[in-house]
């Protein structure tokens, strides 16, 4: 209890003599010094730099526990004092100072003195012995509260910094003499840039506004309090600032200051319009004063200037005063703002202006280390951000309760989206859709950007019918541009930004961002420059200078307008002086796509209040011209008027290269509505000394080429493991529509957690592999695109994404293959209006005839008109149909244009679809859209190779899932001949231009989620193109072979036989070993059969090796033979029985003979593949097209819609008491033998959609045998596989796992009580972890009276695992009926 109350009332002290602390620090130090020492006969000066001596005062303290001080004889203090210290000094500090050392000394004191008496020994002993026990207790007891006020010390100073503000005059004292200097910099740096930020806030009336005079004073702004925050990261500090700004208050100044004191002036010409005589206006602003509470955040780092950046902003709004002269303070010195409400808009308006810029939640960002770098300029632009918007959803929500114009009359929209940077000046505008609530823009606007740490403010405005009125504003939506700093993620796509109108989201904007960073050079440690990468867009700033030698009128007042392909850029504000020799000084910046086709116009016009402005002079030039020469004419470039000289402008250009690659006409925009030109084949080879980044792993980088077209990732080829110099030999296909289409072939790096990372990539001119070529007729010739001579084969060299040379080399082989083009209708063009036709033919060509030709290919040539063409415009021959139609099924080759509509679902979604065309990975991915209804409306194409067995698919997946992710809410698949009928038929009826040619079609695979998809098609033929068998889709898959019988075998035994087993090697791996059957020489093999993948059917070599069985004296060949396995050896989807015969062998005779079954497949060769076309199964080639009916959403909900596709067929087994529909939807039919059925893909995956079918009471006795091409999802590639069995959902039998295949066996079987009523029965084959969850490889289910009949005592299945591509499971079925 005593030791609390001593604690509290040191605390109270120390309190007390903090203040007094912070009190005396403010006093001179001489009179402190004074004051200490005051009443002392002699006054002993301290030592510099040793320690302070400290003295006993006669005042009472709370360090002296004996108060001693109030003792009148001094001298048995010190006596006391001296004993106490003489025990601190030779005690160890380990023997007294605790409160365990005190009891210990009381209990010590209590026994000595019992025994002490007990001894019989004297009192002044005693008195001895507890007289030193009191000098220990005391000392010991001072030094436990000495460290006692330590940590209450500490523990109130942290308080005091947590909770409290402290006054920084030494901050305040350095202002007061940086001030000088930084001032007029920082009004210099206002004065040049404030203009241009004024002016967008102008109202009508004013003109422009020229800020004229402005200081800020002698006396520097004020701060008053710091608080500062602790918990921050280690390299940042944060702190709240309380800052004033009151120059006008002298109290504080000395005389000195007072003599050399200015006050601030702000002087400001307002120009009024010409409705108003275009006077101009003097406004004078005076006694300005400030108060503000703002957060500060200062981030280090640790190079020079090690302040990295500087972050501001308000917590609350400012307080601010001032006065403001209309006519200044020597014509009419009034402050207007005694006029009610005037200073309370102004007041308003200062907020509307300073809020998006730094009040809270929004930040002012000053990048330090780029200011010192001399890199930083606010009123230049270092980066081109490309913003698309696509479209938003409908605005139905304006009109209703909460939205911006619900007090209205329902009225429709003539939206538009405005960009702003934080709210503030104007960016750029999209096109305006009239009168819709759906609006689609599909625009692209390049926004000019000097840093990301702002927000850029997407507003949606409605366009008012008078043009004097200002535009609705209805909603604005953000987008955080800090999102795009970073080099792996300045590419946004599919962004749906919520459009809000106050707080409420109203709709959502379908956005795609891109940002271009301004190339600069760099600079090395050796002192080196590099220079920046030349390229042909850019960010061009143009700076009018002055003129001079103006002709005209006198008494001129000149302006200067610079116009940049016919839209004006920059426009000079008037010479405040009539002069003919003006000086502006003002820049502009625009951003460039393409520098040979920039033209440039400037004009010098004299301002006219009353008339029409007159133009003084003009000049133009092409952009190339006006870089190449201005150096030589340092500028001045010549007026003319009637071609007459009449003066000269100074202008300068600056070029400031920006990469934007994959740049094509409409950068941005979703889908390819232009049609293919051709394709280019692409064949990539190898590449060599690859940039490694897997270093941290100890490993070497996963590399794998990509292609790009814009944005979208159209094909790429496998991953090879832990590879610097990689091997690929595979050919790619990419449709491209204009010979300004750059491809960007990109080596990657495979990441299967994180985001693949680029080791450099090579752009690919298509200029130099397509040419332009154009008919010889007199009027309006024919048009098409043709390969050049040239064919790219070589290394090239990779260059990092910003286009500086990198590391690596790349080789690869590019060249053209063109579409199908068609003469023109001469008969029918003569028919329109010339007018047309000439514009036509004077425009730029930018679409070809072939690409026009190509959207006509449906319609007939009509034969009273003209007679149809045999050659297409390439020389290649045309193929037509009996009723003189295009036969496009007859062309092999070509590309599939596919145009995605919407997509409808039973529940609200987030996703996207993505296209894939014989391949394992997307070519295409469309925005990513929510609601039940996806309006996408996008086109794109695939390179189809061979329309018999090609196949595509379009798969749905959630906007959070990528292609490393197998989710998917849906997928349609179809094989591409069965697509190509359908849109023969649909020329046939002459329905290809109209808009009912789309069909709806059932998407398979999504569970509870049911959903359906609008699709329509084309397809553009190759004009003389022929497949490479080694490119064929037929060139890989997987090979059943069935080892059945041999043939009069060699004899190896004694007793005139052989013990003979048969292995089997491909491309010199052995792939699979027989059984051995004893003592024969024509053996017979039952159930021998292996799958073996095959990655080139053209170079494979298959061969087998036949051997003598040998227990002791080893095994003995007795002959080998081999086969091709290309041409007709083996064929696709339909046994073959071979006889291969033996050699090799002395005395060899006899034949193997092997069934083979070819069934071509797309090979997995990552787990990360999640197309559903990797599968081993077959396009029907007869079939017929069919869609779902054109129903609602309403019928998709309501319940389960049959499942079409274009090909069905209808499988029947027996005498056709089951039948079965089954979708060819990428899947195909081969009958074998009733005992070997085919692989029949379905759509059924979650056995809620089984058929009604019953049979008979009994028992159903299941084995499970094997399976085979299962996907891999572990580390080495392979599975640890096992099946779960359920019937009738409930789980009846569990496998043992396999580890480690891909083609499991397990040989076990178990027998379950069934009825005849319909009973579903689930084979679901998971990978088992042993420390995680185990992993779906693939799941059938069946209703088993479709597997098996009841009067059917076996049956003996391969059954496809869905989704489709996951593998087959080999199962045998025995029904016994009671």
């Amino acid at each position: 209890m005593e030791h609390e109350e001593n604690v509290i009332r040191d605390k109270s002290i120390l309190n007390v003599d903090n203040n007094k602390n912070k009190n005396t620090t403010t006093g001179a130090p001489d009179e402190t010094y004074a004051a200490s020492n005051f009443g002392h006969e002699e006054t002993l000066l301290p030592t510099i730099g040793a320690f302070p001596v400290l003295t006993h005062a006669n005042v009472t303290s709370w360090l002296d526990p004996t108060f001693v001080s109030l003792a009148s004889n001094s001298n048995a203090a010190r006596v006391l004092t001296t004993l106490q210290d003489f025990i601190e000094e030779k005690l160890p500090a380990a023997f007294y100072g605790e409160w365990y050392h005190n009891a210990i000394a009381l209990l010590a004191t209590a026994l000595l003195t019992f025994l002490l008496g007990k001894l019989g020994s004297e009192l002044g002993l005693v008195l001895v012995f507890c007289f030193l026990l009191a000098i220990y207790f005391q000392a010991s007891t001072r030094r436990y509260r000495r460290n006692e006020r330590n940590n209450l010390q500490r523990e109130l100073s942290k308080m005091d910094m947590e909770a409290d503000e402290e006054p920084v005059e030494w901050m305040n004292a350095f202002l007061g003499k940086f001030w000088l200097v930084f001032e007029p910099v920082l009004c210099t740096l206002i004065l040049e840039n404030l203009d241009a930020v004024i002016g967008e806030y102008l109202p009508s009336f004013v003109e422009s506004v020229k800020l004229t005079t402005l200081t800020l004073g002698t006396k520097p702004f004020r701060i008053e309090s710091v608080k500062t925050y602790l918990n921050t990261d280690p390299d940042t500090v944060c702190m709240d600032w309380r800052v004033s700004f009151i120059p006008s208050d002298r109290t504080d100044l000395t005389p000195a200051q007072l003599d050399r004191q200015v006050n601030p002036r702000i002087k400001i010409n307002i120009h009024m319009a010409k409705s108003l005589m275009g006077v101009v206006l003097p406004v004078e602003v005076e006694d300005i004063s400030f108060h503000g509470h703002m957060r500060v955040q200062i981030r280090f780092m640790n190079k020079f200037p090690y302040a990295k950046v500087f972050e501001a902003s308000f917590l609350n709004k400012p307080d601010f005063d001032y006065n403001l002269r209309p006519f200044g303070t020597d014509n009419l010195g009034i402050d207007v703002n005694v006029i009610p409400g005037l200073q309370t808009f102004v007041r308003d308006q200062a907020h509307a202006i300073l809020g998006p810029m730094m009040y809270l939640p929004n930040v002012f960002t000053f990048d330090v280390e780029k200011f010192f770098a001399g890199e930083l300029d606010i009123s230049q632009a270092n980066g081109i951000l490309a913003v698309t918007v696509s479209s938003a959803t409908s605005l139905d929500r304006v009109n209703q309760d909460g939205g911006p114009f619900a007090t209205r009359p329902r009225h429709t929209l003539n939206p538009y989206i405005r960009f702003s940077l934080d709210g503030m000046k104007e960016l750029g505008r999209t096109g305006v859709r009239t009168n819709t609530m759906k609006p689609e823009w599909n625009d692209t606007r390049f926004l000019l950007l000097n840093n990301l740490n702002g927000q850029l403010c997407l507003e949606l405005c409605s366009q008012t019918q008078n043009p004097d009125a200002e535009d609705d504003r209805v909603a604005t939506s953000y987008f955080n541009l800090r999102e795009l700093d970073d080099e792996d993620r300045n590419e946004q796509e599919g962004l749906d930004l919520a459009l809000l109108h106050k707080g409420n989201s109203i709709s959502d904007l379908k956005v795609d961002m891109r940002y271009f960073p301004v190339s600069k050079p760099v600079k090395h440690e050796d002192g080196t420059v590099d220079p920046a990468p030349e390229s042909n867009s850019a960010v061009l700033r143009i700076t009018v200078h002055d003129c001079q030698n103006l002709q005209g009128p006198s008494r001129i007042k000149p302006y200067v307008r610079v116009i940049i392909n016919g839209e004006e850029r920059i426009k000079t504000s008037s010479a405040w002086h009539r002069t003919t020799h003006p000086a502006y000084e003002i820049s502009g910046e625009t951003a460039i796509l393409d520098k040979s086709e920039v033209f440039v116009r400037v004009e010098v016009k004299d301002r006219s209040t009353v008339h029409k402005d007159v133009l003084l002079g003009a000049w133009s030039a092409h952009l190339d011209e006006m870089l190449k020469f201005q150096e030589e004419n340092e500028g001045w470039w010549p007026l003319t008027m009637n071609d007459e000289p009449v003066g000269n402008v100074r202008l300068s250009a600056q070029w400031k290269p920006v990469i934007m690659p994959g740049l094509r006409d409409g950068l941005g925009g979703h889908g390819y509505d232009a049609p293919p030109i051709g394709v280019m084949r692409l064949t990539f080879w190898e590449a060599r000394d690859l940039r490694n980044v897997e270093n941290v792993a100890s490993g070497k980088s996963d590399p794998y080429v990509r292609v790009l077209s814009g944005h979208q990732i159209r094909e790429r080829t496998s991953i090879i493991d832990n590879n610097l110099s990689p091997e690929w030999g595979e050919t790619l296909y990419v449709p491209v529509h204009s010979p300004k289409e750059n491809l960007v072939l990109e080596v990657m790096d495979w990441n299967a957690k994180s985001r693949d990372k680029s080791l450099g990539l090579v752009e690919l001119a298509l200029k130099n592999l397509v040419q332009l070529r154009v008919g010889d007729q007199s009027e309006d010739p024919d048009k098409w695109y043709e390969a050049t001579d040239a064919i790219i084969d070589q290394w090239t060299l990779l260059r990092s994404t910003d286009r500086r040379p990198g590391k690596g080399e790349l080789r690869y082989r590019a060249e053209f293959h063109p579409t199908l083009a068609l003469p023109k209708f001469r008969q029918l063009l003569q028919n329109n209006d010339p007018d047309q036709s000439e514009e036509q033919d004077t425009s730029d060509v930018t679409t070809t005839d072939s690409e026009q030709n190509a959207q006509k290919q449906n319609k007939e040539f009509d034969e009273n008109e003209q007679d149809l063409p045999l050659q297409d415009l390439h020389g290649g021959y045309i193929k037509y149909t009996p009723d003189d139609l295009i036969d496009i099924a007859a062309y092999s080759s070509g590309v599939l244009r596919i145009k995605i509509h919407e997509v409808e679902f039973s529940r609200h979604v987030y996703a996207y679809c993505q296209v894939v065309a014989d391949a394992l990975l997307p070519q295409y991915k469309t925005a990513r859209l929510k609601g039940r209804r996806l309006a996408f409306g996008e086109m794109t194409d695939v390179f189809i190779k061979e329309t018999d067995i090609s196949r595509v698919a379009i798969e749905v997946k959630p906007a959070t899932a990528d292609e490393k992710d197998d989710t998917k809410l849906g997928y349609w698949i179809d094989g591409t001949k069965g697509i190509i009928r359908h849109i023969q038929n649909k020329r046939r009826e002459h329905q290809n231009d109209e808009d009912d040619t789309s069909d709806w079609f059932s998407l398979f695979g999504g569970g509870e989620t049911q959903g359906r998809i609008r699709l329509s098609f084309d397809y553009i033929p190759m004009s003389t193109f022929v497949l490479s068998p080694d490119e064929s889709i037929d060139n890989q898959g997987t090979l059943t072979a069935s080892l059945i019988r041999g043939i009069d075998l060699m004899a190896a035994d004694k007793s005139g036989t052989s013990d003979p087993y048969v292995v089997f090697t491909v491309n010199g791996e052995r792939v699979h070993k027989s059984q051995v059957m004893k003592k024969t020489l024509n053996p017979v093999w039952k159930n021998e059969q292996f799958t073996v993948p095959i990655n080139s059917r053209v170079t494979a070599s298959f061969r087998i090796e036949v051997f003598d069985w040998n227990q002791i004296q080893g095994d003995e060949p007795i002959g080998s033979g081999g086969i091709t396995l290309r041409g007709d050896m083996v064929e696709s989807f339909a046994s073959k029985d071979v006889n291969i015969p033996l050699d090799g062998v002395a005395g060899v005779t006899g034949s193997i003979r092997v069934r083979f079954l070819w069934q071509p497949q797309l090979l997995v060769k990552r787990k990360t593949q999640t197309s559903v076309l990797g599968s081993t199964t077959r396009i029907g080639t007869n079939t017929s097209m069919s869609s779902t009916s054109s129903g609602g959403l309403g019928e998709i909900a309501s319940g389960p819609k049959p499942m079409k596709s274009m090909s069905s067929l209808v499988l029947s087994e027996g005498d056709g008491m089951h039948s079965r529909t089954v979708s060819e939807a990428g899947s195909g039919i081969l009958k074998r033998s009733s005992t070997d059925l085919a692989s029949i893909a379905t759509t059924i995956d979650d056995g809620k959609h089984l058929s009604d079918t019953t049979g008979a009471a009994g028992m159903l006795t299941v084995k499970i045998i094997e399976a085979r091409g299962l996907q891999g999802v572990d580390k080495s590639g392979t599975s640890d596989p096992y099946v779960r069995i359920r019937i009738d959902g409930q789980q009846v039998h569990r496998t043992k796992t396999i580890p480690k295949t891909l083609a499991p066996t397990w040989n076990e079987e178990f027998t379950h009580e069934i009825t005849d009523q319909p009973t579903s029965i689930q084979f679901k084959i998971k990978d088992f972890n042993r420390f995680s969850r185990s992993v779906d490889l693939g799941v059938s289910c069946w209703n088993v009276w479709d597997l098996i009949r009841a009067n059917q005592a076996q049956t003996d299945r391969w059954l496809p695992l869905d989704p489709v591509g996951s593998g087959e499971i080999h199962v045998i079925l025995e029904f016994s009926p009671k």
